[in-house]
């Protein structure tokens, strides 16, 4: 079927709807002939042109014409009513899509009224006017009707256009019942209750227990809540035109809360009541399909929220997993190169320069390795694989030892070293504490000019174990602050960046093994060039009892069992105890390690994991 047929197809159907629903609409036309308060036109009107577009307008006009010419008047009255028909629907769909939100009107409950007000209300003004101003000029009305036609003209225009267009555009947006399938036992009964009650309120069960009142016309609308909560805006459309369609029917056998003295009167009163009941159950109804957005969207958005946690957690592993093979790939040959510049030493009479190259070499490996070291914790820190072996510490104890530690190294030799400690006891990893003072210490070093002060303080306070590292060094900028702690992030270097080196990781670490600890650690600075101070606190405890640990006595030469896989390490790491003095055997496997080790000949075991 081409587009042309299908279209010539389309308009037919559309103008035999039109005559077919406006006879049957005439046929309770009481006031007048052509005046009626049972109007369907209207509204497949206005769903034709929101829905087809405005191109559809001679199917409206020609449908007008013949029911019209049809039923009473003139050929000039029937083109009159059919010109106000046609531009009452034109004018409706115009500010529906230029005020509202065109076909999709019925979305939201306040576009719900912007069509009751410009569709329903307003442009019905027109044909209702046109339509009787054509009949009394031409001598078929009466002048001293006017208003009673004119008010049931206008009063069927808007009930057609609140009751018919909204069923028809629900549907022809969406033919699917997707819910109803889903629920088909529910919209069975919902069906069934709806009907029930519209026959007891509009029909004879009320009126035979003796409770004809309009009061009982509101109970009609608890079906059509249940439809528009369970289901959705269509299927309360059609209850609504189902629940019309009874009480029309019901009043014209005199049955009803609206059966009044004449016929027209009840039925503009039914009309009136069905009209303001159609805008409240859809606007409820929009209410309700709006949330129903809304949880989709949450849900929708929590769902992308956490594909992409899960993308960035992914990612952090194999940041974390590259890190972690980077640094064991880097830390043999590091072990290597040390290993082979400490036999060097070992060598007499040597040049003077080479000893310097070989202390440069010393230098730079060291710091390479102690980076290495750094970037293997934080991954192993951030992927949780690092365990804890507490046990009861004197903070003041393990400070003092760093401190000692590191000004063996040299690098605090350029400044002033300030240490007060108080016993404070904590429970905590001997290991990885020196490692989070050795990182205070290096940082407040690294960023403290020659001659500067570094003040380091242990004590208890209340609850908690305190340690503080100050100094008086470059300082921290206040916009710096709060992501001090943040992976690979350095306070401002000088000019002479080779004398600050480092990935800045230190402080990732420090923050991150301090958390393992249950504890916290905190930044202050005046600003650039007033120092800073870094304090860690630590859940405290109560010191522990002294214990006499008997020392094993010290000997000169020990059975040393090496086991590595990787034949350069392990020869060089055996050269080089070999030189102190030590019986060395290796292994290049676990096999051949086990056989040495239950033999019981080795007293030290040196695995590399």
């Amino acid at each position: 079927m081409t587009g042309r047929s299908g279209n010539a197809l389309l308009l037919a159907a559309l103008f035999g709807l039109y005559v077919l629903t406006g006879k049957v609409g005439l046929s309770v036309a009481f006031v007048h002939a052509s005046a009626t308060a049972v109007w369907p036109p209207t509204g497949i009107a206005l769903a034709a042109f929101l829905t087809l577009g405005y191109e559809c307008w001679p199917a409206i006009f020609a449908g007008a014409f013949v029911v019209n010419i049809s039923t009473a008047g003139s050929v000039a009255t029937s083109l009159g009513i059919a010109t106000g028909n046609t531009l009452e629907g034109l004018l409706g769909a115009y500010l529906v899509n230029r005020f509202g939100t065109g076909v999709r009107t019925f979305e939201r409950a306040q576009d719900v009224f912007k069509f009751a007000g410009l569709a329903a209300v307003l442009s019905t003004i027109v044909g209702a006017t046109t339509g009787v101003a054509s009949l009394s000029l031409a001598g078929h009305a009466a002048w001293a009707d006017w208003g009673r036609i004119w008010l049931t003209w206008w009063l069927g225009d808007m009930t057609g256009a609140l009751i018919v267009a909204p069923l028809l555009i629900l549907w022809i947006q969406n033919p699917r019942p997707d819910l109803v399938r889903r629920r088909p036992l529910e919209a069975a009964c919902l069906c069934l209750v709806t009907i029930l009650v519209g026959l007891a309120v509009f029909g004879e069960g009320v009126v035979f227990f003796g409770l004809r009142t309009f009061l009982l016309t509101f109970f009609c609308t608890l079906p059509l809540l249940w439809a528009a909560f369970r289901f959705r805006q269509r299927e309360a459309a059609v209850l609504i035109a189902v629940l019309s369609g009874i009480a029309i029917w019901a009043m014209l056998r005199g049955s009803g809360p609206f059966a009044g003295v004449t016929a027209n009167e009840s039925l503009l009163l039914l009309q009136s009541f069905m009209g303001t009941v159609s805008v409240m159950i859809l606007s409820a109804a929009a209410l309700v399909e709006e949330r129903r957005r809304v949880e989709r969207d949450r849900e929708d958005l929590l769902a992308r929220e956490q594909a992409a946690r899960a993308e960035a957690e992914g990612a952090g592993r194999a940041k974390d997993e590259f890190l972690a093979m980077l640094g064991y790939e880097l830390r043999n040959p590091l072990a290597i190169i040390i290993s082979a510049v400490s036999v060097l030493d070992r060598i007499e009479s040597q040049e003077d320069f080479a000893v310097r190259a070989r202390g440069a070499i010393r230098h730079q490996i060291t710091h390479l390795s102690r980076l290495v070291d750094d970037l293997l914790d934080v991954a192993h820190v951030a992927s949780g694989k690092i365990v804890l072996s507490c046990q009861p510490l004197n903070l003041a104890t393990s400070v003092q030892r760093c401190v000692s530690v590191l000004a063996g190294t040299g690098r605090l030799e350029r400044h002033i070293v300030d240490v007060q400690a108080e016993p404070a006891w904590a429970h905590a990893d001997p290991t990885r504490l020196d490692q989070i003072v050795s990182n205070l210490l290096a940082n407040a070093a690294k960023y403290t000019p020659p001659g500067g002060t570094i003040r380091v303080r242990v004590r208890g306070e209340g609850d908690e174990a305190v340690v503080r590292v100050a100094d008086t060094g470059i300082g921290i900028p206040v916009g710096l602050l709060p992501r001090i702690f943040d992976l690979f992030v350095q306070g401002e270097r000088g000019l002479d960046r080779a004398k600050q080196e480092g990935l800045g990781v230190g402080l990732t670490l420090v923050r991150r093994l301090v958390g393992l600890h249950g504890g916290r650690v905190e930044a202050s600075s005046d600003g650039p060039g007033r120092g800073s101070e870094f304090v860690v606190r630590l859940p405290r405890i109560a010191p522990a009892p002294a214990e006499d640990v008997a020392r094993p006595p010290a000997s000169q030469r020990h059975r040393i069992l090496i086991v590595d896989d990787n034949p350069a390490a392990r020869q060089m790491l055996r050269l080089t105890l070999e030189l102190a003095g030590d019986e060395v055997e290796v292994a290049e496997d676990g096999h051949r390690a086990l056989d040495l080790a239950e033999s019981g000949w080795p007293e030290v075991v040196l695995i590399d994991t």
